[in-house]
């Protein structure tokens, strides 16, 4: 089974959310229209021009990758958090955005319909610092 990685890094996020949207111009609705009709709370897409997707983090930057697989790959058991939804670009730009679009990249995906898979590790803990400003790495720590 081919796969291909559309992005592989880190972005940041504010309010917990960053999207993926699909035409000229923003995401037409709301999150909570994003959500309407679905069960699950971490991947919105009952809007035809994009997803909502939910992160555990409030603000700052995390870990991201975006795979197109041909069938869908198996569930591999390091995954906490797992939602499906159906996703079909309105053009055939689609952009992956930061909050307030501070930064996109664009996937390169047809303009053809998708079944998204969402998953995620550790968004229970990503609630617990809420904000985090710079990567851990940077940080000092001095002893008294």
């Amino acid at each position: 089974m081919r796969k291909r990685t559309l992005f592989d890094g880190r972005v940041h996020v504010h309010s917990g959310q960053l999207s993926a949207e699909s035409g000229d111009e923003p995401i037409s609705g709301s999150p909570s229209e994003a959500f309407a009709g679905q069960e699950n709370g971490l991947c919105g897409g009952a809007l035809p021009s994009g997803l909502y997707l939910l992160t555990g983090l409030h603000t700052g930057d995390i870990g991201f990758t975006v795979e197109l697989h041909e069938q869908a790959p198996d569930l591999a058991d390091e995954w906490e958090d797992v939602v499906e939804v159906s996703f079909r670009p309105v053009s055939p730009r689609v952009l992956l955005l930061q909050w307030a679009g501070e930064a996109a990249r664009d996937p390169d995906l047809a303009q053809i319909d998708y079944r998204v898979r969402y998953c995620g590790t550790g968004m229970d803990e990503g609630r617990s610092p809420d904000t985090i400003l710079r990567p851990p790495w940077t940080r000092s720590t001095r002893r008294p």
